[in-house]
């Protein structure tokens, strides 16, 4: 009890400083899906009880619970194309909201991810005003917009659970409740920066951490490069002749581009 009390909070928290919710009497406000982009390995949905394998292309229903087991993964849009999370080996994630108001990429939409246990990261582009994307955990609730981020859940042996929020690029919200009976406290993550609620202030990431989940969003399907400034390859000059004058040696052949691993299932 004290732990939905707590997630409540810390969800009210966020809605109270500027993360809007959209209001369920808009008209043609309709539920939204996860789509499957990529299966790596061992990953389950928990489907009327029963848990299945899940497949490539596969359309998820908000209140779908996923895992995954060790060495796999999977890859989901979110309620949209505007997110793209990965969800990581030995994890447990819950979407119980996903809903979308007006036509297209202008919809406004209300998003809810819940990381019981493990890791999630991913993209999610810039969203409209009144759009919300939160992901809520057993100890904070990240508000994101505009964000690359990762999220951590680790249970103790005791059995409660450390939980580190990490701004990977962009600006990151996070609101904890430290010590029951308090008011949440609210902490902005951003480019570079983690929290680990009940362990200290925001400190720096280690960079060794930033470039691996970098490099893990940047290789999600639809790419999360959003917030990443890519330099412009060299132009290769071009001779109308056929070669090059002078003597000058001949321009290096561009390579081709690399295969994506996150479009195939296993």
């Amino acid at each position: 009890m004290k732990k939905i009390q707590s997630v409540v909070a810390c969800a009210l928290a966020l809605t109270l400083i500027g993360a809007a919710n959209l209001s369920s009497a808009q008209s043609g406000r309709v539920e939204g899906k996860a789509i499957v982009r990529a299966v790596h390995g061992n990953v389950e949905a928990q489907e009327n009880g029963s848990w299945v394998p899940l497949r490539p292309n596969k359309e998820l229903d908000p209140g779908v619970k996923i895992r995954t087991g060790p060495d796999s993964s999977t890859d989901l849009s979110v309620n949209g194309y505007s997110s793209t999370v990965r969800i990581q080996e030995n994890t447990t994630m819950v979407i119980p909201e996903m809903f979308r108001v007006g036509p297209g990429r202008e919809a406004d939409t209300d998003t809810t991810l819940d990381l019981q246990l493990g890791t999630v990261l991913g993209n999610v582009k810039k969203l409209s005003a009144s759009s919300r994307y939160e992901i809520r955990t057993p100890h904070g609730v990240a508000g994101i917009r505009g964000t690359d981020f990762q999220v951590t859940v680790v249970m103790e042996p005791g059995g409660g659970y450390v939980v580190t929020f990490t701004s990977v690029t962009g600006e990151l919200t996070v609101s904890a409740v430290i010590n029951p009976g308090e008011a949440p406290v609210v902490k902005v993550l951003r480019t570079g920066e983690s929290w680990t609620p009940g362990n200290g202030d925001v400190v720096p990431t280690p960079p060794q951490i930033i470039a691996a989940a970098l490099a893990e969003i940047n290789s999600l399907p639809n790419g999360g490069t959003a917030n990443v400034n890519i330099p412009t390859p060299p132009r290769i000059p071009t001779f109308p002749s056929g070669g090059p004058p002078n003597g000058l040696p001949s321009p290096p052949a561009v390579p081709p581009p690399p295969s994506n691993p996150g479009n195939t299932g296993t």
